[in-house]
């Protein structure tokens, strides 16, 4: 059965969502109330970069999907630690603690006054944001953290004026000197990062302190990263699970997709698929690509939850359609082998094309061109080039709106 890849593209859009069933828990995961049954709306995240082409897996007698090996998926870097050298039983790195997301005071989950009847406030969610930066500066010379913390996310972010990292930071500092968490993250992240103000691991971490006793998840994150690398705090490989494990339970989405990595990955004595199953699946439903893709992998092989080739493929081309090449590559065998999907050819030759022209080659599905006419392989190459633009677009839009 072949299918006209453009019109598809087109009528379900390139970004539309896709069903998939309900997760397996372990029995003694802990609960969840919070995952539905379709996934959440995906992150352009992981496709901000070219990965390398790793070897071809082998359709021989294994089931022909495995997880991303080294090299695969670069385009997770962000997100997704790779493995550390030495010993197997060594945990994954977590990646380095940066900004990944918009600041919005007040960050949800942190402790704090109420801000609803904040103008300044107000106006910023509107994009209101000379508005904002008017209301907000008088307040925030008397003395104001919450109007600080506005002013240092209007100069960090660029938003209604020039970026000034400089001046940001030093908002920041003012308002976080005075205990205000939301500044403490943000300047904690200055801080680990050198921007606008002199690098200081150490100071970063103090800042993540204030922010992680007030509830911040983020900042939970980032001192787990700190005592995992040892910048900043002594190194502490227990201390760093045991903080990935509190920010994942307060509903961070990359620190779910680590601690599934943990599980996968880590020291023998901490492996445990099913957990791995579980958190991983919680951050699929988030929107955390890599994980779609990892949590896809472990669904269709049966991994720490029941097997279900169907709902694998529905994870791999949610994940594709956010623009993940190693997801691309897996829908492409999917289709190719006809495992939870019907076998499409025109539609793999799309898919690996797509997949190829991001960086993620595969020998073996490079044969199924050969059997397309020259009809059905115009359209499959029109759909991916479609498809590497989009995903460029995704990158330029991301990189434009991250500080």
């Amino acid at each position: 059965m072949t299918r006209d890849l453009l019109a598809l593209a087109l009528s379900a859009g390139l970004f539309a969502p896709l069903a998939a069933s309900g997760q397996e828990q372990p029995a003694d995961a802990p609960a969840t109330t919070d995952a539905p049954a379709t996934p959440a709306t995906s992150s352009p995240a992981d496709a901000s970069a070219a990965p390398v082409a790793p070897p071809a897996t082998d359709f021989g007698d294994v089931a022909p999907l495995d997880l991303p090996q080294a090299g695969e998926g670069e385009s997770d870097a962000a997100q997704a630690p790779g493995r550390t050298s030495g010993s197997s039983d060594t945990p994954p790195s977590l990646p380095t603690p940066v900004v990944v997301r918009p600041p919005l005071p007040p960050g949800p989950g942190i402790t704090g006054v109420d801000r609803s009847a904040d103008y300044a406030y107000g106006a910023f969610q509107r994009g209101w944001y000379m508005t904002a930066l008017s209301l907000a500066t008088p307040r925030a010379e008397e003395g104001d953290t919450a109007a600080q913390t506005l002013l240092g996310v209007l100069y960090e972010t660029g938003r209604g004026l020039p970026r000034d990292a400089k001046r940001a930071a030093s908002w920041y500092s003012l308002a976080a000197e005075a205990g205000n968490p939301q500044a403490a993250m943000r300047y904690g992240l200055m801080l680990l990062n050198g921007l606008g103000v002199e690098q200081d691991e150490e100071k970063a971490g103090d800042m993540f302190e204030i922010a992680a006793k007030a509830g911040s998840a983020e900042a939970i994150y980032n001192l787990a990263g700190l005592y995992r690398t040892g910048e900043g705090r002594p190194y502490d490989p227990d201390k760093a699970f045991e903080l990935l494990k509190q920010a994942a339970e307060l509903d961070d989405m990359d620190a779910r997709f680590q601690l599934a990595q943990f599980y996968l990955d880590g020291p023998a004595d901490i492996r445990d698929e099913a957990r791995a199953a579980f958190w991983m699946g919680r951050a699929a439903r988030q929107g955390h690509v890599g994980a779609q893709v990892r949590y896809g992998i472990l669904r269709f092989n049966g991994r720490g939850v029941a097997p279900d080739e169907a709902e694998a493929a529905d994870w791999f081309e949610r994940a594709a359609r956010a623009g993940n090449p190693v997801a691309m590559n897996r829908l492409a065998r999917i289709l190719a082998l006809g495992r939870g999907r019907e076998v499409d050819t025109q539609a793999a030759a799309g898919w690996h094309l797509a997949a190829r022209s991001l960086g993620v080659s595969d020998l073996q599905l490079d044969a199924i061109l050969a059997n397309l006419t020259p009809e059905q392989l115009d359209e499959a190459q029109a759909f991916a080039r479609g498809f590497a633009t989009a995903v460029e677009q995704l990158a330029t839009d991301e990189a434009a709106t991250t500080p």
